[in-house]
Order: C-alpha cells, then structure tokens, then sequence
C-alpha cells in the first residue's frame, strides 16, 4: 500500500489554515495509508482526523535533535509515495536528500530569511511560495496550501473531516449556556500594548453585554490577570471542574478551556470577537462572523497572508479610542 506522510507540527492556527488542503488529501486518497504529524499544542485536536486510514501522532513545536533523529529514522524505514511539507521549517528541507519520496513544500520568500536556501528546491517535486516581499499577492496562506495539495476547485470537494470532539463533562453539564452567544477571547499583551486597561476592556464587555450573552475566553495558563477576571465575572474553570454560573448575568468567563471544548465552544457561537490569532483562524474555518482584531503594526503583507476566505468576516486595527471601536462592532453585529 502506498503511504503519505503530512508534516503540520505547528501552532493551532496554522493547522487550520492547512485543512482545506489535508482535508482534499484525504479525500483523493481515501485507500492510501495516511500519517500527519501535529504538533503537541494541537494534541487535543486530533479527533479532526478520525479515520480508519489515517494515523496522528506528535512532534514537538520546536525540534531538538532528538526530534530530528527520530523523524529522519521514520522517513527512512518507511516507503513514503508522497511527502507534505505543510509547515516550513528548515530541517523538513534537507529530507529529500535521503529518501525517494515526492516531496510537496510550502515554501517562504523572504528579503529577511526566505525557507529554504535556493539550492533545496531543487530536490522539491512541487512547491508553492509564500512571498512576503510581493505586496500585489492576493492568495492567503491557507489558499496556498490548497493548492498545493489539490490542483481542482475547492468547492469539489466535501469537508469530510469531523467537527464532533469529546467535549469535557464540565462542558457537557453546562451546554444550556452555550446558545446564542458572542464569543470574545482577550489577548492581554495585545490590548496593552495598544493602550487598553482593563477597565477599558471591560467596559467594552458591559457595553455589549446589554443586548447579548458573551462569553469570555483568556489565553492558557495561570497568567496574573485571571484572578481579576475570576474575581469580575461568573465562570467555569476547566482547570479544576468548577461552576460558579450565576445565569442572571449577562457574561461568563470560561477559565482555561481546553482546547477541544473550544472548538466547539466557536462552533456554537453567532460570532467571534478576537485578536488576531488561533481563535479567529478556527472561527474563520468554521464559517462563524469573526471580528479579527489587529496590532496597529500590522503590515500589509501580514494581512494579506492570513486573510481567511470567510466572507463574513471584518478585520479592526485596535487603537486606543474606545468609542469608536465599540461603534465598528456594534455595526457588524
């Protein structure tokens, strides 16, 4: 039997900008033995890929020599047909050098650091180039990668891959919450660094709480802020299966949500509030209103890399004036 390996050992929202093209991967090959490496942060995703040919295992997001060896012995005692370099890191492109597989690359050019050197695209049986450089560049990075791995439309294509994961009993116990909401998720070093406190950040979320149900996610981890967030607003915390809902108000924090939960927590949402990132990525993919808000250092070509196909969907720049930020949201919504 053929085999193809899939190498996405990346952040969260890279990986979704890559399953339009796994999902047509899987779907041309549906008799072919399938492997994707992801990386550990996306462990709790894996349920996307649950298929009777399809195997998911880890890496790493950064590759210690260990890693390396332990990738490099797989490609070499596995007769792999094709070979899907889905994030580009620069140790993937030295691999055609010892092994007879088709090897298909995302590629970066860059005036900076472009990945890889000239001289290993050579050894690549197909490549798609991410140029940075070139601001007249309209396909995102997520249409790239399609078309990498697909060379028909992508409206021939069903999405087969599966939306339902195992959500968590907390989750599950509280699913009545989950109906007609607005999921915000808060940045804290992107809201500072663009002159936002915390008492402007929550006057936002009181502003829009009069005339919806929101619910609030935080970035992992037990970051200083969250105890205020505890401390303002009714929560769940996943981290430790505690329930302090109070439903006669109108928003709840939902303390350390793994990542499976989320994903279906954005699944169920009416629309999306972020800063740029894994959670409007997802939301993007998910067809959900997204509101993607952006550094105010944002470049052009940044945008236009992770721009989604999404039409449903408005990109803010986040500056200090808060009246007007709350004007443009409440005019989306």
């Amino acid at each position: 039997m053929n085999k193809i390996l899939i190498l996405k050992n990346d952040r969260v929202g890279d990986l979704f900008n890559s399953l339009d093209g796994i999902n047509a991967i899987l779907v041309d090959n549906p008799n072919v033995k399938i492997e994707i490496i992801l990386s550990e942060i996306s462990q709790q995703l894996s349920f996307l890929f649950d298929k009777e040919n399809v195997t998911v295992t880890f890496l790493p997001y950064r590759l210690k020599i260990s890693d390396k060896l332990k990738l490099f012995l797989k490609i070499f005692d596995n007769s792999y047909e094709k070979i899907y370099i889905l994030s580009p890191k620069n140790f993937y492109f030295y691999l055609p050098f010892f092994c007879k597989s088709k090897f298909y690359a995302i590629t970066i050019l860059n005036s900076n650091k472009s990945r890889p050197l000239n001289f290993l695209l050579k050894k690549l049986f197909r490549y798609k180039a991410n140029n940075r450089d070139n601001k007249r560049i309209n396909d995102n990075i997520a249409s790239l990668i399609f078309n990498l791995c697909s060379s028909k439309e992508l409206s021939s294509y069903n999405n087969t891959l599966n939306h339902t994961p195992q959500c968590s009993s907390l989750f599950q116990d509280n699913v009545s919450l989950f109906k007609n909401f607005i999921h915000i998720h808060y940045k804290d070093y992107i809201f500072k660094k663009n002159g936002w406190s915390y008492s402007s950040f929550f006057k936002l979320i009181n502003k829009l709480s009069l005339n919806n149900k929101i619910l609030l996610t935080s970035d992992f981890g037990n970051l200083n802020y969250h105890k205020i967030f505890l401390s303002n607003f009714s929560y769940l915390d996943f981290s430790n299966s505690t329930n302090k809902i109070d439903l006669k108000q109108n928003v709840h924090y939902l303390h350390n949500i793994n990542t499976s939960d989320l994903f279906k927590l954005i699944s169920l949402s009416k629309t999306v509030i972020s800063p740029h990132g894994a959670m409007t990525v997802m939301a993007s993919y998910l067809q959900k209103k997204v509101i993607d808000i952006f550094d105010v250092n944002i470049n052009i070509n940044a945008f236009r890399e992770y721009k989604p196909r999404n039409n449903n969907y408005k990109f803010f720049i986040i500056k200090p004036n808060f009246d007007k930020i709350l004007f443009k949201i409440n005019k989306f919504l």
